[in-house]
Protein backbone atom coordinates (compact mmCIF):
# COMPACT_ATOMS: atom_id res chain seq x y z
CA UNK A 1 0.00 0.00 0.00
CA UNK A 2 2.50 2.51 1.08
CA UNK A 3 4.24 1.77 -2.53
CA UNK A 4 0.85 3.25 -3.80
CA UNK A 5 0.92 5.83 -1.62
CA UNK A 6 4.17 6.94 -3.39
CA UNK A 7 3.19 6.50 -7.05
CA UNK A 8 -0.02 8.77 -6.36
CA UNK A 9 2.33 11.44 -5.20
CA UNK A 10 4.82 10.54 -8.02
CA UNK A 11 1.87 11.14 -10.21
CA UNK A 12 0.65 14.34 -9.04
CA UNK A 13 4.06 16.26 -8.91
CA UNK A 14 3.89 14.84 -12.84
CA UNK A 15 0.48 16.40 -13.27
CA UNK A 16 1.32 19.55 -11.02
CA UNK A 17 4.25 20.08 -13.47
CA UNK A 18 2.56 19.39 -16.94
CA UNK A 19 0.04 21.88 -15.76
CA UNK A 20 2.79 24.45 -14.29
CA UNK A 21 5.48 24.60 -17.28
CA UNK A 22 2.75 25.34 -20.06
CA UNK A 23 1.52 28.28 -17.39
CA UNK A 24 4.74 29.64 -17.11
CA UNK A 25 5.81 29.62 -20.72
CA UNK A 26 1.92 31.89 -21.09
CA UNK A 27 3.07 33.95 -18.13
CA UNK A 28 6.36 34.69 -19.79
CA UNK A 29 4.80 35.23 -23.48
CA UNK A 30 2.02 37.75 -21.87
CA UNK A 31 4.85 39.43 -19.89
CA UNK A 32 7.29 39.79 -23.31
CA UNK A 33 4.31 41.15 -25.60
CA UNK A 34 3.13 43.52 -22.40
CA UNK A 35 6.28 44.81 -21.85
CA UNK A 36 5.76 48.54 -22.74
CA UNK A 37 5.90 51.02 -19.76
CA UNK A 38 2.08 52.48 -18.68
CA UNK A 39 2.55 55.45 -16.28
CA UNK A 40 0.21 55.49 -13.09
CA UNK A 41 -1.03 58.39 -11.62
CA UNK A 42 -1.31 57.86 -7.54
CA UNK A 43 -2.74 61.69 -7.19
CA UNK A 44 0.63 62.46 -5.45
CA UNK A 45 2.85 61.16 -7.70
CA UNK A 46 3.27 58.91 -11.34
CA UNK A 47 4.80 55.70 -11.39
CA UNK A 48 6.54 53.96 -14.89
CA UNK A 49 5.64 50.17 -14.67
CA UNK A 50 5.59 47.44 -17.34
CA UNK A 51 1.80 46.82 -18.26
CA UNK A 52 2.37 43.21 -17.49
CA UNK A 53 3.42 44.23 -14.08
CA UNK A 54 0.40 46.43 -13.37
CA UNK A 55 -2.05 43.81 -14.67
CA UNK A 56 -0.30 41.08 -12.47
CA UNK A 57 -0.52 43.68 -9.82
CA UNK A 58 -4.05 44.20 -10.23
CA UNK A 59 -4.79 40.34 -10.52
CA UNK A 60 -3.23 40.04 -6.87
CA UNK A 61 -5.17 42.63 -5.30
CA UNK A 62 -8.21 41.31 -6.94
CA UNK A 63 -7.44 37.43 -5.88
CA UNK A 64 -7.00 39.16 -2.14
CA UNK A 65 -9.48 41.15 -1.97
CA UNK A 66 -11.77 38.12 -3.13
CA UNK A 67 -10.34 35.65 -0.55
CA UNK A 68 -11.08 38.29 1.48
CA UNK A 69 -14.65 38.64 1.00
CA UNK A 70 -14.85 35.40 1.02
CA UNK A 71 -13.00 34.68 4.35
CA UNK A 72 -15.66 37.10 6.12
CA UNK A 73 -18.51 35.45 4.75
CA UNK A 74 -17.22 32.19 5.64
CA UNK A 75 -17.05 33.70 9.33
CA UNK A 76 -20.60 35.10 8.92
CA UNK A 77 -21.58 31.26 7.57
CA UNK A 78 -19.51 29.63 11.19
CA UNK A 79 -21.06 32.30 13.79
CA UNK A 80 -24.71 30.84 12.08
CA UNK A 81 -23.77 27.53 12.46
CA UNK A 82 -22.72 28.05 15.98
CA UNK A 83 -25.89 29.79 16.71
CA UNK A 84 -27.69 27.28 15.23
CA UNK A 85 -26.34 24.48 16.97
CA UNK A 86 -26.87 26.47 20.23
CA UNK A 87 -30.64 26.64 19.54
CA UNK A 88 -30.73 22.79 18.73
CA UNK A 89 -29.11 21.99 22.21
CA UNK A 90 -31.85 24.34 23.87
CA UNK A 91 -34.71 22.51 22.42
CA UNK A 92 -33.46 19.10 23.30
CA UNK A 93 -32.68 20.00 26.43
CA UNK A 94 -36.20 21.75 26.85
CA UNK A 95 -37.99 18.75 24.71
CA UNK A 96 -36.50 16.32 27.41
CA UNK A 97 -37.88 18.28 30.33
CA UNK A 98 -41.26 18.26 28.43
CA UNK A 99 -40.95 14.66 28.36
CA UNK A 100 -40.50 13.73 31.64
CA UNK A 101 -42.77 16.28 32.68
CA UNK A 102 -45.21 14.65 30.58
CA UNK A 103 -44.45 11.05 31.54
CA UNK A 104 -44.46 12.30 35.69
CA UNK A 105 -48.48 13.40 34.40
CA UNK A 106 -49.29 10.12 32.54
CA UNK A 107 -48.43 8.58 36.11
Amino acid sequence: MAKNSGSQKSMIRFISLLVSIPLIILIAAFSYKNAQFVSIDLFLYTINLPLAVVLLIVLLLGFIIGYLFNLISLLNQKQKVYRLKNKQETLHGLSGVLNSSKSKSDV
